[in-house]
């Protein structure tokens, strides 16, 4: 069975068009900015044309040109251009990194969604795999059961990576709409990746993968799918509600703690 074919993009907000519109012209103004070469301040240069006039009067005798404020307001006026330019590519740069970060913490849902998506077609290929070949839990498993089975294991085997890739972007994401100590307990929950923690805690071998102790593999790729647990919230609001209870871990307990996302 071939594999399902799911498109990435660039950046997982970009699936915003104002998102990518931003960032991509943020990109571009940096770019311009950082190629500007150096150049003398307005005053500096209407100074030099000065000073170099007064000096040839005092060295040689040169007088001084009559059209000497001309050529100082002319210097000025010139080293304005580079420098209004940099002014202007410097504010842009600000101003779109501010935006950036509003549209960011405005957008979130349909980026977590595009997310949750894309985890919902990896499991789907899980199950269509378990259906055709059974549980293959391992090599060895895959081996005995044939050369298809081998070809249908090594698919699992990206399909891990694949899980690898999108909960890190998922991470990348909720880090720039979600407080910091909320993550932290959210993240030692696990409530981000499956349903129904608090209520059916996790088996231990899950647990060691979702605190980091342990690597997904195959093992945890199937039982992760079979559980009917294992999901992406497509939004803050249904990651907040799933970790209902979720508080900073950060803050001293006054008894009155309660989830702080930030909406």
């Amino acid at each position: 069975m071939p594999p399902r074919r799911r498109s990435t993009p660039a950046s997982p907000w970009h699936v915003v068009p104002e998102i990518k519109r931003t960032e991509e012209a943020l990109t571009q103004t940096e770019k311009r900015l950082a190629a500007l070469p150096a150049a003398p301040s307005p005053e500096h240069a209407r100074k030099a044309v000065v000073d170099a006039a007064v000096a040839a009067l005092r060295g040689n005798g040169t007088p001084i040109p009559d059209d000497i404020g001309q050529r100082a307001a002319d210097a000025y006026t010139a080293a304005l251009v580079p420098v209004s330019e940099r002014e202007a590519l410097t504010s842009a740069v600000a101003s779109l990194k501010r935006h950036a970060v509003y549209l960011r913490t405005a957008h979130a849902g349909p980026v977590l969604a595009s997310l949750a998506e894309r985890l919902d077609a990896i499991t789907a290929e899980v199950r269509d795999i378990i259906a055709a070949h059974g549980r293959l839990i391992d090599g060895e498993a895959a081996i005995d059961a044939g050369p298809e089975a081998v070809t249908a294991f090594t698919r699992l085997r990206q399909l891990v990576k694949d899980v690898d890739a999108l909960r890190a972007t998922q991470r990348d994401v909720l880090r720039d709409v979600v407080d910091p100590g909320v993550l932290n307990s959210i993240y030692s929950a696990g409530d981000e990746q499956f349903t129904d923690v608090a209520r059916s805690p996790l088996p231990a071998d899950v647990q060691r993968v979702i605190s980091g102790a342990r690597r997904r593999n195959v093992a945890f790729l199937i039982w992760a799918t079979e559980s009917g647990r294992h999901y992406l919230p497509a939004s803050v609001d249904e990651l907040t509600a799933e970790a209902g209870g979720a508080v900073d871990i950060g803050s001293a307990d006054d008894g009155t703690s309660r989830s702080s996302f930030n909406h």
